[in-house]
């Protein structure tokens, strides 16, 4: 599994512009979010902050990544450290309370390893920021499950978010190497790979394909996971569940269009900062930064850094993974 820079570059900008393109719209109803040609047009007012300003999804990616360039591997507990780095220095833009109460344990304690909020709460925190690190791992799967499994668990121990982080991983990995994979075959790929850690997730991965024929589908989505719908329409809330059900629907009706995928993501309605996030990342696994549009690119907040942190990284990945080749 060889990468090209476009690749990881169109991974990190692609999840960012997607953060940045949901963020002025989180927590709406699909009917107040605009159309998508408005969306692809331009960044829309985020109250308080510069046109292109991303959140906390894409600050805790970067993070995350910085942590990996840095030591040249993943070393988790300076994944912790660089993560709650971001709650020291008073920097973080939308936080989630699991993320917030485990970066601000690491702080006081200096433990990583009970730092994550705990059973109970099953934020998408997790989903958020792993697409990317997917990318590491090359055919290695087995390895990618459990370290992205125990990166998940710094901020969050329920098992539905663990296996969330998982599934995000793993199908930018999947993607980024095989873009014409069909629907079914993707999503028991990823319910193969997290039976063991949540089935519950896994059996509502393996069913999405058929619930998508379904006129109902967006419904099955917004209330997965739960005893009943919270809403009598669908919105995407910050559960785990619908989040990572939603992502995976979008990028497989969508697959051959990046802003089509994150657009479709935005207007589902909720969580759309993080569900741009999350689609803009592993659509960018697919199209590479060329795919994404170029005058988004340009009017993200900070985009020439995240590409040069991406360059590093495809650099480190270049290596990792021709030695990886060269074992196997």
């Amino acid at each position: 599994m060889m990468l090209s820079r476009s690749i990881v570059i169109g991974m990190l900008i692609g999840g960012a512009v997607g953060d940045a393109m949901g963020a002025p719209f989180e927590g709406l109803w699909s009917d107040d979010i605009p159309n998508a040609e408005s969306l692809a047009s331009s960044f829309h007012e985020y109250h308080g902050y510069p046109s292109g300003q991303y959140t906390d999804d894409t600050q805790l990616t970067i993070a995350t990544i910085q942590s990996i360039v840095q030591n040249g591997d993943i070393v988790i507990p300076d994944v912790a450290r660089s993560i709650s780095e971001l709650w020291r220095h008073h920097s973080v833009i939308g936080p989630g309370g699991a993320c917030t109460q485990a970066a601000e344990k690491y702080l006081a304690t200096g433990n990583h390893f009970d730092m994550g909020a705990p059973v109970g709460q099953a934020g998408n925190g997790t989903a958020m920021r792993t697409a990317a690190i997917g990318l590491w791992f090359g055919n290695d799967r087995h390895s990618l499950v459990s370290t992205v499994a125990d990166i998940s668990r710094l901020t969050h121990q329920d098992p539905r978010s663990i296996a969330g982080g998982v599934v995000i991983a793993l199908a930018a990995n999947i993607l980024a190497s095989d873009h014409t994979i069909g629907a079914a075959e993707l999503c028991n790929a990823l319910a193969d790979s997290i039976d063991p850690i949540d089935t519950e997730l896994a059996s509502l991965i393996r069913a999405l394909p058929d619930r998508s024929r379904s006129p109902d589908c967006k419904k099955f989505i917004a209330a997965a996971g739960q005893p009943s719908a919270e809403f009598t329409e669908p919105i995407i809330s910050p559960f785990v569940i619908p989040t990572v059900l939603a992502s995976i629907y979008c990028i497989n009706q969508h697959r051959n269009s990046w802003i089509d995928a994150v657009t479709s993501a935005v207007q589902l309605g909720g969580d759309v900062d993080t569900l741009g996030a999350i689609v803009g990342a592993m659509s960018g696994a697919i199209h590479g930064v060329e795919g994404i549009p170029a005058n988004l690119v340009a009017d993200l907040q900070d985009s020439e850094s995240i590409a040069a942190l991406a360059v590093r990284y495809h650099w480190l990945l270049e290596n990792r993974l021709q030695t990886q080749a060269c074992g196997e």
